[in-house]
């Protein structure tokens, strides 16, 4: 009963709007607004180009993921699967774009479970690529630097990595925790199946390291992205801290718990950068920029739908 509650639309659009309301009240929104509109166009424009070469990569490294598999989709069907999926996505919470490209993608493979590991496979790997890039960082800095959050970050970023891992394992971990019976009803049966196409994966290493060093390369422009907006509102924060702290600000964007991104994740960028000094008017522009940004990236799916159901119609 919890995990249905916690896992419905309405539970997660009223904590977006319970957080986002709270923040509101706690910071001067005027000045937010202020702060935002006045933005420095060139740097949000860098911040858009690389915006659109990490979507692009993101495509390339799920079309290694389905080629490995043995999937016969083109490059041009991949891609406009993904810009559809992350448009209706935006309207979902956090994840229903995968389970969007998930679907879209079992229609054109008739492969429903190889379709759900790919996107899994890849959610995962950009998961892992993600907070191993918050551990580089934490190696470089200094312990000023990563204080008081520093142990946090740690500690989170290796819990993930590690969870990531193991989900390569689901097979055995499904077979060892569903009784029997269980696995022999149609849920446990496709849990089961699922588990099976997701550690197939286990044995292509050279497709897994080739996907997970795109990853990392996503991964890192979506930091300097964030970074680029935030020195465009004239945020006095450098590189190295967005290194740091930002992939747990990006991998709150990532979870299913909010709405479009809007408000959890936002809270999560803001309480990050307390630390640098950042007041929270100003951290709270840079969250919604960054939901902006990311509504902005769909856009190309709101044309390719649009498109489809007029040739339809």
């Amino acid at each position: 009963m919890i995990t249905r509650i916690v896992g419905s639309f309405w539970f997660r659009a009223l904590l977006s709007a319970a957080v986002l309301v709270y923040l509101l009240a706690r910071l001067d929104w005027r000045e937010a607004g202020a702060v935002l509109v006045a933005v420095d166009p060139w740097y949000f424009l860098a911040a858009v180009s690389v915006d659109a070469g990490a979507r692009a990569m993101m495509i390339s490294r799920w079309v290694v993921l389905l080629r490995s598999s043995g999937a016969t989709v083109s490059v041009w069907d991949t891609a406009r699967i993904f810009f559809v999926s992350s448009f209706i996505g935006t309207a979902l919470p956090t994840g229903g774009a995968d389970v969007t490209r998930a679907y879209a993608l079992s229609r054109h493979t008739d492969d429903g479970r190889g379709a759900l590991a790919s996107v899994a496979v890849d959610r995962l790997l950009g998961i892992a690529a993600l907070m191993t890039l918050a551990v580089v960082g934490l190696t470089r800095a200094s312990t000023d630097d990563i204080q008081p959050l520093g142990p946090l970050v740690a500690g989170l970023s290796v819990a993930t990595v590690g969870m990531a891992t193991a989900a390569f394992w689901a097979d055995r971990v499904v077979r060892l925790v569903l009784p029997t019976r269980t696995q022999q009803t149609t849920l446990g049966h496709w849990l089961v199946d699922t588990a099976d196409h997701v550690a197939r994966y286990r044995e292509r290493r050279g497709i897994l390291a080739a996907v997970f060093g795109q990853s990392l390369v996503v991964q890192g422009l979506r930091i300097l992205e964030v970074f680029l907006l935030g020195t465009g509102l004239g945020l006095d924060v450098g590189l190295g801290y967005y290194l740091i702290f930002m992939p747990i600000g990006l991998l709150a964007f990532m979870l299913p718990i909010s709405i479009a991104g809007i408000g959890v994740p936002q809270g999560v960028i803001v309480w990050l950068l307390r630390p640098a000094g950042v007041p929270d008017a100003r951290s709270f522009a840079l969250s919604t920029l960054v939901v902006l940004l990311g509504v902005l990236g769909t856009l190309p799916g709101l044309y390719l739908h649009l498109r489809a159901r007029g040739h339809q119609g």
